[in-house]
């Protein structure tokens, strides 16, 4: 099962719409309102593509390039669409890991014949997946997007030169509409999170 091309168009489109508001808007807001796309399921490969497309539109924001985030959104569906369902369970590396580093890759242009930038993108899913492992499972697509976009605001000035911003408190409003949610195990939790803030 890969990311549902229709949902990929839907939250490129929810993209846009946002950039063309023009209001300076953190990646982790971002996030929230793609995973808030009623065709957006609780788990799915989507949050493949979700991932890159909130942070690539924190970033273009911050640069002002509509150009770009156009293209990059069609680079990161592509990218994204190649990274199968379950992956964090059957690969050890979560989709949404490998959504981060497919946004480093697209904001800093690079493949793997590049001889810059080639370790950042790396790092990026490294520091993504480190802070999705820091609970532990079942899979829940909305945790580990709030885990990997977290991971990257808190290291876009070291790596990419790129301050977007810190990341806000979350608190987690699906865990209804998860059966294998984590409950007070997971870091948002609702009354967790509260308590933290």
């Amino acid at each position: 099962m890969t990311a549902n091309p229709e949902n990929a168009a839907r939250i490129a489109a929810r993209c846009l719409e946002i950039f063309d508001a023009g209001e300076p808007r953190n990646a982790a807001d971002i996030a929230e309102a793609l995973m808030s796309l009623p065709e957006i399921p609780m788990h799915s490969p989507d949050h493949h593509f979700l991932v890159p497309a909130a942070l690539l539109t924190a970033a273009n924001l911050v640069s002002g390039d509509r150009e770009r985030l156009d293209a990059g959104l069609a680079e990161a569906a592509r990218r994204a669409s190649q990274v199968p369902g379950g992956v964090c369970g059957s690969f050890g590396c979560c989709g949404a890991a490998v959504g981060a580093g497919i946004f480093c890759s697209v904001w800093n242009r690079t493949c793997a014949l590049s001889k810059t930038g080639w370790a950042a993108a790396n790092e990026t899913t490294a520091r993504a997946l480190s802070a999705i492992a820091s609970v532990e499972g079942p899979r829940c697509c909305k945790r580990v997007t709030y885990l990997a976009v977290g991971a990257v605001l808190a290291s876009s000035k070291e790596l990419l030169g790129l301050d977007l911003g810190e990341m806000p408190a979350v608190v987690c409003r699906r865990c209804g509409q998860n059966r294998e949610c984590r409950g007070p195990a997971c870091p948002f939790f609702p009354k967790r999170a509260e308590a933290k803030t």
